[in-house]
């Protein structure tokens, strides 16, 4: 049980990390320049709030319905590649759709053409993302090679997140929205495409069944961890405004929108070095362990920088880049449990529904980073932010950046820390639970294995 075993190539590996990367600089694109172009076209702050709220009731929708046809079918060429090569080809198509807003229409021809842009974007960033998270699941059975794909996969992607923190600020206000969105998306689909050319399908859902809402929410109450890990996760990110407001609180706060290079460069490089030694962490230290260890940390240094402050720029400098060890831990770990919950459920149920649950964590990521950037768009426009390219906020917006930057992660960090109290799935127990699964043991051995206290 000891004896590391690696199912997949090196280079099969790289695929998966270069395909994240792709996704990654959409992801990082949009989530820090998206609110801050459709403000500046004129769009009001609390109606970039209802944008992305109303995101989130499609989302309630769409996730669920294309995990249940990623479950109930499997193409020709797989399960899971088929969408993926499909994404491949929408997903930047969108984005370069989403900057092209011709800024002569109406604020409200602006709404509308933005609000069916998102809801597309929305149905290709679930056909890209459940299936490439469900793919580490399809690929290997070893919970040691999960952890070690993830951990490249987000060292790459934090590497694409400072390229892109660095490179946007400088050309964006050069080349404009549209070019720059039409860099990206050529960019990223070029990374994404390695993807559909070495990934192989290994272990795979073989259930037909249809699945539907209601199947999925008993799914989740079969699967308890699932149920509560999600829960944690999301609550302790759903306050969390950081990336939302990144880039007004380097132009409005800190007067230079080529702050957000040092921002994020604070913010994720400690996330390369945790995402490096991470394999070897997890070999020590169980996951869950390190998570909770990255949400006290993360707590804490967020309280101490805004008490301190970033009027003397090279202390709040250091603190920020101590916050983002702990950022780090969290930002990597949160994405490796998934395949944990495959397992269990498998375990329990004798169902192994990876579309499924790979759609919940789909929906749980975008819930927990469009949710938060919606309530902070409300909350902006409560204070008096001010729309339009060049426009001055008034100290009240300024105040309300300052906290939903630094302070709003603190909030959900201590609301999760009861509903992780009840989360008993550990690593020695996914992979007991694993071998089971795939054959390899018995699931006497495995019950012996796992302890008649087991849950």
């Amino acid at each position: 049980m000891e004896k590391q075993v690696f199912r997949t190539s090196g280079i099969e590996r790289w695929g998966f990390a270069l395909f994240m990367a792709g996704q990654a600089i959409i992801n990082t694109f949009m989530g820090s320049f998206f609110q801050v172009f459709l403000t500046n076209i004129g769009i009001t702050a609390a109606m970039v709030g209802v944008l992305f709220l109303v995101a989130r009731i499609w989302d309630a929708i769409n996730d669920p319905l294309f995990g249940g046809i990623v479950d109930r079918t499997s193409l020709g060429s797989g399960k899971f590649l088929p969408w993926l090569r499909a994404a491949n080809v929408m997903l930047p198509l969108v984005v370069v759709l989403l900057f092209a807003i011709p800024n002569n229409l109406s604020v409200g021809m602006k709404f509308f053409w933005a609000f069916v842009a998102y809801l597309l974007y929305d149905v290709a960033y679930t056909m890209c993302d459940v299936p490439i998270f469900a793919m580490t699941s399809a690929v290997t059975d070893q919970v040691h090679e999960r952890i070690s794909i993830m951990s490249r996969n987000t060292v790459l992607s934090t590497v694409t997140i400072i390229l892109v923190s660095i490179v946007v600020p400088a050309v964006y206000p050069v080349i404009g929205a549209f070019n720059t969105a039409i860099g990206v998306a050529v960019l990223a689909a070029i990374l994404m495409f390695f993807m559909s050319r070495f990934a192989k399908e290994r272990y795979i859902n073989k259930d037909a069944e249809k699945v539907t809402l209601r199947a999925m929410l008993r799914y989740v109450k079969e699967n308890k961890y699932l149920g509560i890990g999600f829960a944690g996760i999301c609550i302790l990110s759903v306050t969390s405004m950081t990336n939302t407001v990144v880039a007004y609180f380097a132009i409005y706060n800190l007067g230079d929108m080529g702050m957000i290079t040092s921002l994020t460069l604070f913010m994720t490089l400690p996330a390369i070095a945790i995402g490096v030694i991470m394999p070897a962490l997890t070999k020590r230290f169980d996951k869950f362990h390190l998570l909770m260890f990255g949400v006290i940390g993360h707590n804490v240094l967020n309280v101490i920088i805004y008490f301190v402050g970033y009027q003397n720029m090279t202390i709040f400098n250091i603190l920020m880049l101590v916050r983002g060890i702990f950022f780090g831990l969290q930002l990597i770990l949160q994405l490796q449990f998934t395949g944990d919950f495959v397992e269990y459920g498998e375990y329990k149920t004798g169902k192994r529904l990876q579309g499924t649950a790979y759609s919940i964590q789909t929906f749980v990521f975008k819930f927990m980073n469009a949710l938060p950037a919606a309530i902070a768009m409300f909350i902006l426009a409560a204070f008096g932010f001010v729309e339009g390219d060049g426009a001055v906020q008034p100290q009240s917006a300024i105040d309300a950046i300052w906290f939903l930057f630094i302070l709003s992660p603190v909030v959900g960090g201590i609301l999760s820390l009861p509903i992780f109290a009840r989360y008993k799935l550990r690593d020695k127990n996914v992979q007991i639970m694993a071998a089971a699964n795939s054959g390899e043991i018995t699931r006497e051995e495995a019950q012996k294995m796992l302890g008649d206290g087991w849950e």
